[in-house]
């Protein structure tokens, strides 16, 4: 008699085996719960950029352009002195806009599950959160090779 071996289903790869969230092929688990990748219709990530600082810096770059334009018409057209507060509100404006799209302060990944937003995995590093982002997207792509 001869003796049949079941053949072994679809090895399940773990593609982030991180301390906050696993990621599997099959599922995500994190704080916030743990869902399968097939009940999950979109997955965004949001970033947050809430630093108070650069706020502030940007809002003063703005009163330095308003008071270089008030101080250039009251002195009738000295342009030296609007030239260089536009150039320094500008400059101000611009590296403030560049720190906050490179260094967000908290990043997420939400997705769709029954038509409700849920939150899949949230971090405030920025190494931490690519891992995981990565490891989804590989993950996504395994199961859409799967599927077909």
């Amino acid at each position: 008699m001869a003796v049949h071996a079941e053949k072994p289903g679809p090895t399940r790869a773990v593609h982030h085996p991180g301390p906050r969230a696993i990621v599997t092929s099959d599922y995500i688990e994190s704080a916030e719960g743990h869902f399968r990748f097939d009940d999950l219709d979109v997955i965004d990530r949001v970033f947050v950029n809430a630093y108070p600082a650069s706020h502030m810096a940007l809002f003063t770059g703005v009163v330095e352009l308003l008071l270089g334009a008030a101080l250039a018409a009251a002195s009738e057209g000295s342009l030296a002195l609007l030239g260089s507060g536009c150039i320094a509100g500008l400059g101000m404006a611009a590296a403030v806009l560049y720190d906050g799209r490179q260094n967000p302060r908290w990043m997420a990944l939400r997705a769709l599950r029954n038509g409700r937003e849920i939150l899949v995995f949230q971090s405030r590093d920025q190494s931490e959160f690519g891992a995981v982002r990565r490891a989804v997207i590989r993950a996504v792509e395994a199961n859409r090779g799967r599927r077909l």
